[in-house]
């Protein structure tokens, strides 16, 4: 079918009480990876791309993979742009096909991140391209996106209010104490600050930095308020761990389809597990 926004996506899994999940592909494989996931579970799902992987393979390139892969699903996919600080790509995605699209000024102060946050909105709105805003630091590396321990911050809660009200975004992002990349230790989630913050905006929230927390990590983010799940570490272990493995259990086979065969079944099977974590499989409408 074709490509969906977020839009209607989201406020299904608000009313239901799951979380879509947003996979940040790398290419052909892992995009297809995502696609059989989502069928074999008949769930909505978001493929997800960084500005790192825009630009390294174009926009024209990778567009062309997801209609030869999502046209014939059954199944609601939307395509988003992830932490784009850059209007001029995210122009470009918006007119390539791009159905999503997420302007990451987090790193400004409060009033420019809601100026530029505000003008991508304008731009998207009257295409029907949904938009993903950012408040607060969120730690650890995403593309190339890097925040220390020391620089992170939560979001404000009457600035998410401020925020939200004047943006209007169509999902929120708001640091509530996860991390990008590979935990180092326990992370401390701001339970009852993302439970203010979606109460009082009634936005969708988007949950960052999901690979490695806990399954009750995540179900109780759910239950607060997060529809969407971002997951994109755990997709980059697999695509070389995939390789890694068959390669290490038939060292004297060099048969590339097969360690490509191998990599989409190690990718697929993950994405399989966090849908049904995320309480989204069987809810393709």
């Amino acid at each position: 079918m074709p490509l969906e926004n977020m839009k209607a996506m989201l406020s299904k899994a608000a009313s239901e009480d799951y979380a879509v999940g947003a996979f940040n592909i790398l290419d052909y494989n892992s995009t297809r990876a995502v696609v059989l996931a989502a069928e074999q579970v008949k769930a909505p799902v978001i493929i997800q791309t960084s500005a790192k992987t825009v630009i390294f393979w174009g926009t024209s390139v990778i567009i062309s993979w997801i209609r030869q892969l999502t046209y014939p699903s059954s199944v609601p996919i939307a395509l988003h742009l992830d932490h784009c600080k850059d209007l001029n790509l995210i122009k470009e995605c918006i007119k390539s096909g791009w159905t999503s699209v997420m302007i990451d000024a987090s790193s400004k102060p409060f009033e420019e991140n809601l100026s530029l946050s505000r003008e991508v909105v304008e731009i998207a709105r009257p295409k029907d391209v949904t938009v993903e805003a950012e408040l607060g630091a969120i730690v650890g590396v995403e593309d190339d996106i890097h925040v220390k321990e020391q620089d992170a911050h939560l979001a404000d809660s009457e600035q998410a209010i401020k925020f939200c009200a004047e943006v209007k975004p169509d999902c929120f992002a708001p640091a509530i104490g996860t991390a990008h990349g590979v935990y180092k230790g326990e992370p401390k989630i701001a339970y009852d600050l993302l439970k203010e913050i979606a109460a009082k905006t009634a936005v969708p929230i988007a949950l960052h930095g999901g690979t490695g927390l806990a399954d009750e990590v995540f179900k109780k983010c759910i239950s607060l308020g997060c529809t969407k799940v971002n997951i994109s570490t755990q997709l980059k272990y697999a695509f070389i761990d995939g390789f890694v493995a068959y390669h290490n259990a038939n060292n004297t086979e060099y048969n590339p389809l097969k360690v490509i065969d191998a990599q989409l079944h190690q990718l697929q099977a993950g994405i399989v597990e966090k849908i049904k974590l995320f309480g989204s499989a069987g809810k393709a409408r």
